[in-house]
């Protein structure tokens, strides 16, 4: 190894000295660097003084050269080095301590080392190549640059501004793997039907019915209807009346209370599942019919809810493997991340985290229960809203528009299910006919009260006709007895007549006889009178006795007939009208048999989707979802090595540092505003930073640290 000879005090430079050129007494060192000609890594030191103070405290051979040698690219020179020394080295430095001459600078070079040539024992030529960042790095200024890739997007102060989307979503290009991983979990329950018990998970039955529940049933005999007086829920105008019953105990107790009352049930059009009314303030008046609490729903609106499921959630969650891409904070954008929404309806929603304008996770539940179509939205406070200084609107009607995607970007429950109950058909006709039985039975007591009293009539009248064809024929007969005395009469006054004529004849006839024989003539005559007369009387006696007898008879068997036709009639027409009236009555009491078995009818309607209350619950779950942990290394590891896609105007720092360990720049427009160089080194050095990059703060850790121990510098804006 040659001895270096020092200069004498007296500066004498030789011919020159400069990057092609060292002229005689230029002092050159061995070094053995990590960073190559290839200049993907470079090592800024914080000034040349720095740099030869690394190299100089673990310096291979230095030798002094008393004549001028040219050191031109692609031309070999020779040095007094051993070649099994030599090529040990990579690198090489030139300085000569006679410079600088006046108005120079103080300056070293730096060469790389290409392949070593052995010329002898004591000498090797050597392929030298200049390294221009080192030799002139630090004399150069930077303007604003184009950057395209580097770790000042992950030291960027502002990066998370507007919670990553000023500055993270620009496509890197990588693969993210075919599946998503879900990483945390919030969720939110309304009603479960899997423990109604629970007040926190209960849910409440909406009932429409077109007649009035809270007013006074009246009973199966003397029922009450009273037809809906109409509602306004959510001040939509509707005929029907709306009833809410908070639990299912409480609809329990209504059917079992109403369960004879199918006049009032019969006017149920919809039983409907809700959310709990306690959620939105639904305005309603309670009221208690038959010991059943309900309660009844008149006028006014729901309020929406604004539910905050995680305080901000972006500064939990670990990144990688014990955190060691907390920092990254690119992670927390699509498409690396996601956030699934949903109430399992078959609508989720994928929500961009950068997108979600709400450090907190902020749902606004929107329920609509007033008919047609009701639903329950759940939509992400502020998503795709501008900056969080654009307030919210809330119009006149207390609507709640979050400046972001609102009604356009929601999920929810839009298929409430539907539930019926059962009208017992018998008492619903018994009540609908009760007034019309009532009337037919009176209307069949009338009936038979009729035909008995039209009988009786009947009777009466066939007994007035027989006395009176008794009386008409007693008084034949009493004038045939009248007849038959009055001729009896005529027959002795006549007979006295004759008598009297006989005694004047006789008289006169005795004259002639004698007395003796005038009082015989007279007493023969008066006999044969007598006699004819007795006979004739009793010739119209009999007579007039038969006559009567007769007629007495006659009249008698016809009033026997009357009596007997007027008996038959009657007993006859009491046996029909009795039997009209037990046939009324078991007609009646047939149709009120055969209403016993009217199918029962159902109000409201089954359908609706009860799938998710009955199995798992009401409400909605946020799922935080991020690529898989291999996805998760390779594109965590590449950007620890090569930072964020940038692609805007940036400046770099002068120290061409914004990490702790190292920096990779990868540049697409490379303004040099100041340059202590030829325009060529400039184009070089302009290169090294369009090609790519990494900057190094110390040599000993090229290649050798874990590319994970190299966090962000403070202060660097982008």
């Amino acid at each position: 190894m040659n001895e270096i000879q020092e200069l004498p005090q007296t500066r004498t430079h030789g011919l020159d000295f400069n990057y092609s050129l060292w002229g005689a007494r230029t002092r050159i060192s061995l070094h053995t660097v990590p960073w190559n000609s290839d200049y993907r890594d470079v090592v800024r030191f914080e000034n040349p003084a720095a740099l030869d103070d690394w190299l100089l405290n673990d310096s291979g051979p230095q030798i002094t050269i008393q004549n001028a040698t040219y050191a031109r690219f692609g031309q070999p020179i020779a040095l007094n080095i051993p070649f099994n020394v030599a090529q040990r080295y990579n690198y090489l430095r030139a300085f000569n301590p006679a410079q600088p001459i006046d108005g120079d600078v103080d300056r070293a070079f730096y060469y790389f080392i290409g392949a070593p040539e052995y010329v002898n024992p004591n000498t090797t030529r050597f392929m030298v190549q200049l390294d221009v960042f080192q030799t002139f790095g630090y004399g150069i200024s930077f303007g604003n640059c184009y950057i395209e890739r580097g770790h000042i997007g992950i030291a960027n102060e502002n990066q998370f501004n507007d919670f990553g989307r000023e500055f993270l979503t620009i496509p890197e290009g990588l693969d993210v793997g075919g599946e998503y991983q879900i990483i945390d979990q919030w969720s939110t329950t309304l009603a479960t039907a899997r423990n109604v018990s629970a007040d926190t998970n209960a849910y409440s039955i909406m009932v429409t019915s077109t007649v009035k529940l809270d007013v006074d049933p009246g009973t199966l005999s003397d029922p009450k209807l009273n037809s809906s007086d109409g509602s306004l829920l959510e001040n939509l105008p509707n005929g029907a009346e709306t009833y809410i019953f908070d639990t299912l105990n409480d609809f329990r107790a209504f059917l079992t209370a109403f369960s004879d009352k199918p006049w009032i049930t019969q006017g149920v059009i919809r039983i409907a599942a809700i959310p709990s009314i306690d959620f939105y303030q639904m305005n309603t008046s309670p009221v208690t019919i038959a010991g059943v609490s309900m309660h009844s729903v008149n006028a006014g609106s729901l309020s929406n809810r604004k539910v905050q499921m995680a305080t901000n959630w972006r500064n939990d969650v670990v990144l990688g493997h014990e955190g060691r891409y907390n920092h990254l904070k690119k992670f927390l954008v699509h498409p690396y991340s996601a956030i699934e929404m949903t109430a399992y309806t078959g609508t989720p929603l994928v929500i961009k985290p950068e997108s979600w304008n709400d450090p907190h996770a902020t749902v606004i539940e929107v329920p609509h229960f007033a008919e047609p179509g009701p639903r329950l939205l759940f939509y992400p406070y502020r998503y795709n809203a501008a900056s969080p200084g654009v307030d919210p609107v809330t119009d006149a009607y207390g609507v709640f528009n979050d400046g972001g995607e609102f009604y356009d970007f929601a999920t929810g429950i839009f298929n409430f299910p539907t539930f019926s109950l059962v009208n017992n058909g018998y008492m619903s006709f018994m009540a609908s006919n009760a007034h019309g039985i009532a009337y037919q039975h009176s209307s069949a007591d009338w009936s038979q009260q009729r035909a008995m009293q039209g009988n009786e009539v009947a009777a009466a009248q066939a007994t007035a006709g027989i006395a009176t064809s008794q009386g008409i024929n007693q008084q034949g007969i009493n004038a045939a007895n009248q007849q038959a005395n009055l001729a009896n009469q005529t027959s002795v006054y006549r007979g006295a007549q004759n008598v009297l004529t006989g005694g004047l004849q006789a008289g006169m006839n005795g004259a002639v006889a004698g007395p003796a024989g005038m009082a015989a003539g007279v007493a023969m005559n008066a006999a044969g009178t007598a006699a004819s007369v007795a006979i004739e009387a009793n010739q119209r006696n009999q007579s007039t006795g038969i006559g009567n007898t007769l007629s007495a008879g006659v009249n008698r068997s016809q009033n026997e007939l009357s009596g007997f036709t007027r008996d038959t009639n009657k007993t006859y027409g009491d046996f029909a009208a009795q039997g009209d009236y037990q046939n009324a009555i078991a007609g009646i009491n047939a149709k009120v048999q055969d209403a016993r078995l009217i199918q029962p009818t159902t109000s409201g309607q089954m359908g609706g989707d009860a799938f998710n209350l009955a199995t798992y619950k009401w409400g909605y779950d946020l799922k935080l979802k991020m690529i898989q942990p291999s996805a998760m290394a390779a594109n965590g590891e590449y950007w620890l090595r090569y930072g964020y896609a940038v692609n805007r105007f940036g400046k770099m720092p002068d120290s061409l540092q914004v990490m702790e360990k190292f920096t990779y720049w990868k540049v697409r427009e490379t303004y040099i505003t100041a340059a202590e160089c030829p325009e060529m080194f400039k184009q070089a050095i302009r290169g090294i930073f369009e090609k790519g990059v990494t900057v190094w703060a110390n040599p000993a850790d090229i290649g050798t640290i874990d590319i994970g121990d190299n966090m962000p510098l403070g202060g660097v804006i982008l």
